[in-house]
């Protein structure tokens, strides 16, 4: 009975104090190959249509990696651990390095003004010249409005650092600097500009040599071929190669590979053998300065966490940052105090990448409690578009047939001139008024996606295709409508003169 007993208690013991370490101490391969993980990504993945999908795990020394799908759908390339992709505003905490390995060199402070930098730079607050310091724009304290500037970015491919950073030029703040948190792509424009300006070097050249290269990322850079990007349009996947300026490098349009992307994450947890300043500044970029908290105390769009440096930095002292352009979108989380870090990128507007990466990070760490998974916006947005589209070319062709037989219909009708007259108003003014909101729509859903100031071109390059098509096609319906009213008008006033 005392052996049964003993050996009854110390199972209780090896479950109690096993369970917690075992639940913590998955690896990256098994988790990369768990049955119920895979299920829950792949559901994402049938859910939002996405093409391709990459992932990249570190777990201390362990690295993995995991792929779905297609690069390239018409080719069947399959999407691999070596596939280039464009990574978002991923590309940020590239940006902020090269300005924090700049401080290193002794060439700049971020206490600096940018105009000690930058000669022509000129911004205002409420009338009054204002002086932005270069942690300001880091940090996207710097009251720039964000998509009011993203509005006016040129869609020509040559159009440099320099003249995507002069759209702040006499710019009129919305807050003063260093009050208020707003995310600011423009912001990481100019840091890019100042970069070269300060360096001597291209911003590229610059990053590629001084951050990638020492890392060992020999397959990431800017303005490289990448896999074939999608948008949704009418419900499908669509090849699309949307445009950018190079001079927006900075903010979102840095080039790399998952197996690059496991070094970076590796280099950021101190991983890896680097040059004194590079390790330096990355340990830079990771320090939460009080003193560059926005003034109103709201340090970022979540309560939980502060944003420097490039990094959404959590107050158990996790990175994360998303990336998102027209047809890709990234994620990335690195938790150093666990030595552990994902991520992810799919080659369109789909949210599968942040589902594969919140839940393969779970995973790593010993939380299988996966977010429900919701269709993207994108992916909603393009199924209303086209649906309307479909009934609006319906009524398209009804009032066509409708207006062929008008003048038959007409002639069995009597009525007066001036009854002809008011029905002729009651029927173009509320055409009128909405052909006007017709027109809106593209810069009302651009308010919605949070960018107010985009417009048709905006909303275009962004992925919101059927919804320009829609909205042309309203367009036409309510021309030809005021034109069927028009003409109904002048055929019943004819008729009526004759009689």
């Amino acid at each position: 009975m005392k052996k049964l007993l003993a050996m009854i208690i110390m199972t209780v013991l090896t479950i109690v104090v096993l369970i917690p370490f075992t639940a913590y101490a998955a690896d990256v391969d098994s988790v990369l190959n768990a049955p119920v993980w895979n299920d829950y990504v792949e559901q994402s993945m049938e859910l939002d249509k996405t093409p391709g999908l990459a992932v990249a795990a570190v777990k201390g020394s362990d690295v993995g990696f995991k792929n779905w799908g297609y690069a390239d759908i018409k080719e069947e390339t399959p999407m691999t651990e070596d596939t280039p992709v464009h990574i978002g505003s991923c590309s940020k905490a590239f940006t902020a390095l090269s300005v924090l390995l700049l401080q290193e060199e002794g060439k700049l402070s971020i206490e600096d003004s940018i105009s000690d930098y930058i000669p022509w730079w000129h911004v205002t607050y409420n009338g009054r010249d204002a002086d932005i310091k270069i942690w300001q724009l880091l940090n996207h304290c710097s009251g720039i409005p964000n998509a009011a500037t993203m509005a006016k970015y040129p869609s020509e491919a040559d159009a440099d650092e320099e003249k995507i950073a002069r759209i702040a030029e006499d710019l009129e703040l919305v807050s003063a600097p260093g009050e208020k948190f707003e995310y600011c792509n423009l912001g990481y424009c100019i840091l890019a500009y100042l970069t070269e300006t300060v360096s001597g070097m291209p911003f590229d050249e610059y990053v590629v040599k001084e951050i990638m290269q020492p890392i060992g990322m020999t397959h990431s850079g800017y303005d490289l071929p990448v896999a074939q990007g999608y948008i949704y349009f009418w419900g499908r996947p669509k090849a699309y190669n949307a445009p950018h300026a190079k001079g927006i490098e900075g903010e979102g349009f840095a080039v790399t590979t998952a197996s690059d992307m496991a070094l970076w994450l590796k280099a950021q947890m101190g991983q890896a053998e680097l040059p004194e300043k590079l390790e330096k500044a990355i340990a830079a970029s990771h320090e939460i300065i009080e003193a560059h908290y926005p003034k109103d105390g709201i340090r970022c769009d979540a309560d939980d966490c502060s944003y420097f440096n490039g990094w959404y930095i959590t107050d158990g002292g996790v990175l994360e940052h998303g990336g998102w352009n027209p047809t890709f979108k990234a994620q990335v989380i690195i938790d150093p105090n666990r030595g552990t870090a994902v991520f992810t990128d799919c080659n369109s507007t789909a949210n599968t990448q942040w589902y594969a990466m919140n839940s393969c990070y779970r995973e790593l760490t010993g939380n299988r409690r996966y977010i429900d998974i919701v269709r993207c916006d994108m992916f909603i947005i393009d199924i209303i578009a086209s649906v309307l589209s479909l009934i609006i070319v319906g009524i398209i062709l009804f009032t066509a047939v409708m207006f062929l037989t008008q003048k038959k219909r007409l002639a069995a009708k009597t009525s007066t001139a001036k009854k002809e007259r008011h029905l002729l108003y009651a029927r173009i003014i509320p055409l009128f008024i909405f052909l006007c909101v017709s027109i809106m729509i593209p810069y009302v859903l651009g308010a919605a996606l949070g960018y107010p100031g985009f417009g048709y071109r905006q909303v275009w390059t962004w992925g919101g295709q059927s919804a320009v098509v829609m909205c042309l096609l309203l367009d036409v319906l309510i021309i030809f409508l005021l034109i069927t009213s028009i003409a109904r008008y002048i055929r019943r006033k004819e008729a009526i003169n004759k009689s």
